[in-house]
């Protein structure tokens, strides 16, 4: 999105050819030419020939129109391209209204390639829902932000304030103008005749209407359909960019694959949000691939000796595999309301049809024919229209709970709309010789989508069962393209376990106060920010000289000097290394969209307070030592503190649910530090422990004679916990965070029962005394407000010995704490 707007509001660049001149990496591919040449046929069609290392070829490929933007975004399966179609609306929505001049648009053309995927747009973008799931509109501006919202086969006129036309292609091919010829004179004269059911309602077709706008951004959803074989696509887009006064305002495509008829990425692509980027920010599921011990070679060379009759069991034994994975997946995830789905991906229909039969049939599986769904595609690996109505019901309702699907069998992983997230097992069963072309999104695309409500710990996987020759492309490919695979190193992976409160341990039930935040940062205080109390934080003496880079390249060998080069040319200009400054103070300190107030404080600091005297910005020896990032850094961290001490507020502590109990927590997975730790003195069936020091301070609190209960928050590497508990507290960086900690503990101590709140540390990061003093605070504010007694205590595990440990006193009394340490004293 900010490239987009940087795009069209900064840089002013929305011609394909002058986006490659500026931006694409032009290299000699020999001693004589280019790797991108530019050339214009005969009837005026712009193209660019490119070699393309991936292909190791060259190619041509079209160029849009000139006066037409088009941009592509490429962006991973599941990574949340709905979001992204959200915000450009509301961004040209805004723009078209708020900036005089705008060449954007408060009509949109939102357009699918199929059914299935315009179902599942509708079920977002319908009555504009998105808009008010996610916050996209600044909450001042939601009574501008008026969207009419017109489906396919809806007949309503567009409205002046603006539209979303959603559809799918092939309502706008139905809609375009047939070859036509005259029956007789007055047709010649007159053209051609409406429709009669047109004609007779008055109404016009949705192409009609879209033509009838004054602007309009188009933007498809998975867009590497344009380039199908006819180009219909392409041309009926084209035909209504022609139409408008203006031509389209913005083409907008996204895909996970941009790719055109001969496998090379549209030129016009100007984002790539990659799988592995995806599966690394855990936003995806993760890839693993699971082979047996005893796994055979392939059934069959030549896919001739596989036939309908003997597919099942040529193939038997990795059926047999992966249903037995599919079971103990449904058995974990069934705890938390979630069906896993398993999917078998066969060579042709006929053996999807055997295959799926074999699977109700054989009883040790122990599925139902109502719970095993076929699904016949096309050689482009489109459904077919005689399974097309139960495809589309199975990909609207597999996810619920209610839905009986269990097992999914066809010929491809289907193609775009079929984003199931509970799909948990892949099988691949089909040859792929090494002449085969495979992506490996054509076998786990479809199953990337994270599942919902399952824990705080986001690292989920996607099983990829198959023959050897499957594992080796998918494993291949998908390392290429930089994404790493796990193996199970023929050992099944360790499934999660599900965490629980259980009824028969209510005697070990924690009652746990949940509070609301009290941090807020009031940015309106910014203003009275004063330059005079702020320091300088570096000296003048930094700015004697220019600052430079002096390189010196010399044989490793032989050191022998080869060349000396001086880094210093080419310089920024200072308002670039300003801003630059100031959206790292915005990040440090989390205050989004303050830009505009926050750049002319740190042009006046820098200029008036930084370096203890004013300086000139535009000096070289100023901008050669802004340009320097960790004199950025050091300026952002100063200046966000500052901020954030002079906006933040601290409000009087309030109670979200006083009466909350570990037992009303839901249950949640968990994958560290298994196999998973019972103890007896918990209400979880199982503690969360993320490593063996907290497993060992576990087992020391479930012999530990002064501890009735306790329990494990269940808290991840990423900060989040299993139990709503959280506190709130400021960031080393200015920013407010969030604390989850790791231990609730009840002691008995002179004759009644203390509350502790304990966290466990291997290590000792920044921000852990801001924890500290946070949740501490939290501690004696909530013993104020109830008159139970609450503490907290940090043990680090060096100054501890939980094995020789007795009880809770005698450790926390063996502790060599600093005086400042006020947060095991009670008042």
């Amino acid at each position: 999105m900010e490239t987009l707007a940087w795009l069209v509001e900064i840089a002013g660049k929305g011609d394909a050819a002058d986006l490659i001149r500026s931006y694409a990496e032009v290299y000699k591919k020999d001693l004589f030419s280019d790797n991108i040449v530019f050339q214009t046929t005969m009837d005026g069609r712009r193209q660019i020939v490119r070699y393309v290392p991936e292909l190791d070829k060259e190619g041509v490929q079209d160029l849009p129109p000139e006066n037409l933007c088009r941009l592509a975004f490429k962006m991973a399966t599941g990574s949340g391209k709905t979001w992204v179609m959200a915000m450009v609306m509301v961004w040209s929505h805004f723009h078209r209204k708020m900036v005089p001049e705008s060449t954007l648009s408060t009509n949109f053309l939102m357009v699918a390639p199929n059914v299935i995927v315009y179902q599942r747009l509708e079920k977002d973008f319908g009555a504009n829902r998105v808009f008010y799931q996610i916050p996209l509109i600044p909450p001042e501006w939601r009574a501008l932000f008026s969207q009419k919202v017109i489906l396919r086969g809806e007949a309503s006129e567009p409205d002046p304030s603006g539209n979303l036309f959603l559809t799918n292609i092939h309502q706008l091919y139905e809609s375009r103008d047939q070859a036509w010829t005259p029956a007789n004179a007055v047709e010649t004269l007159l053209g051609k005749k409406p429709s009669q059911d047109l004609a007779a309602s008055g109404q016009r077709s949705m192409l009609e209407r879209v033509k009838s706008l004054k602007d309009l951004v188009v933007l498809n959803d998975e867009a590497h359909h344009v380039h199908d074989e006819d180009l219909a696509w392409s041309q009926s887009l084209l035909a209504i960019h022609r139409v408008l006064p203006r031509g389209l305002s913005l083409w907008l495509d996204f895909s996970a694959t941009p790719k055109d008829q001969n496998g090379m990425y549209f030129p016009w692509t100007v984002c790539d949000y990659p799988l592995a980027q995806a599966v690394e920010d855990r936003i995806v599921k993760a890839p693993l691939i699971v082979t047996k011990e005893d796994d055979p070679k392939q059934p069959a060379e030549d896919p001739d000796n596989v036939t309908k009759e003997n597919v099942s069991e040529k193939y038997g034994y990795w059926l047999r595999a992966a249903v037995q994975r599919w079971r103990e997946h449904d058995a974990v995830y069934k705890k938390l309301g979630q069906r896993p789905v398993l999917f078998i991906m066969a060579e042709k229909n006929v053996f999807a049809d055997a295959l799926g039969e074999y699977l109700w049939k054989t009883k040790e599986f122990g599925l139902l024919e109502s719970e095993v769904l076929v699904i016949h595609t096309d050689a482009a690996g489109e459904i077919t229209k005689k399974d097309l109505e139960k495809a589309r019901e199975a990909a609207r309702d597999i996810d619920k709970a209610e839905s009986r699907i269990k097992a999914i069998v066809s010929v491809m992983m289907l193609r775009e709309g079929w984003d199931v997230r509970n799909v948990s097992v892949v099988l691949g069963l089909r040859p792929f010789t090494a002449k085969a072309e495979i992506l490996p999104e054509q076998v786990i695309g479809r199953g990337l989508r994270l599942m919902t409500q399952i824990g705080p710990d986001k690292t989920q996987t996607l099983e990829v069962l198959g023959t050897r020759n499957l594992l080796k492309v998918v494993r291949d490919q998908l390392e290429a393209e930089g994404v790493g695979v796990a193996s199970t190193d023929k050992k099944d992976p360790p499934l999660p376990v599900i965490i629980a409160p259980i009824q028969e341990r209510t005697a070990y039930d924690i009652n746990l106060p949940i509070t609301k935040p009290r941090l807020v940062h009031d940015v309106r205080k910014l203003a009275d920010l004063r330059l005079d109390n702020l320091e300088a934080i570096y000296e003048q003496a930094e700015l004697a000289e220019v600052f430079r880079v002096r390189l010196k390249l010399q044989f490793a060998t032989t050191q022998t000097e080869v060349h000396q080069a001086d880094i210093a040319a080419d310089l920024p200009q200072a308002r670039q290394l300003i801003a630059s400054i100031a959206n790292k103070v915005i990040d440090r300190a989390k205050l989004p969209n303050r830009f505009a107030e926050l750049y002319p404080i740190v042009r006046d600091y820098v200029a008036s307070r930084c370096f203890g005297q004013s300086v000139d910005l535009e000096a070289e020896v100023l901008r050669s030592h802004l340009a320097r990032l960790e004199l950025q850094e050091g300026i952002a961290k100063y200046l966000a503190r500052k901020i954030a001490e002079l906006t933040l507020e601290r409000r009087t502590i309030e109670f979200e649910k006083a009466d909350y109990k570990l037992s009303q927590t839901k249950p949640f997975s968990w994958r560290r530090n298994l196999p998973p730790l019972t103890a007896a003195k918990t209400i979880f069936n199982f503690v969360a422990t993320y490593n063996d020091f907290e497993r060992q301070f576990a087992e020391f609190l479930d012999r530990a004679p002064d501890v009735p209960r306790f329990a494990a928050l269940g808290t991840t590497e990423q900060g989040e916990s299993g139990t709503q508990f959280r506190v709130d507290y400021i960031k080393p960086s200015g920013a407010i965070g969030f604390y989850h900690p790791d231990w609730v503990v009840v002691q008995k101590a002179g004759g009644r029962e203390v509350n502790w709140i304990i966290e466990t540390k291997g290590r000792v990061w920044e921000g852990t005394r801001a924890k500290d003093e946070a949740i501490g605070s939290w501690c004696r504010r909530v013993s104020e407000q109830t008159g139970e007694p609450w503490r907290y205590i940090r043990i680090n595990q060096k100054d501890v010995n939980l094995v020789k440990s007795v009880s809770l006193s005698g450790l926390i009394g063996s502790l060599q704490l600093p005086a400042s340490t006020i947060f095991k004293v009670e008042e």
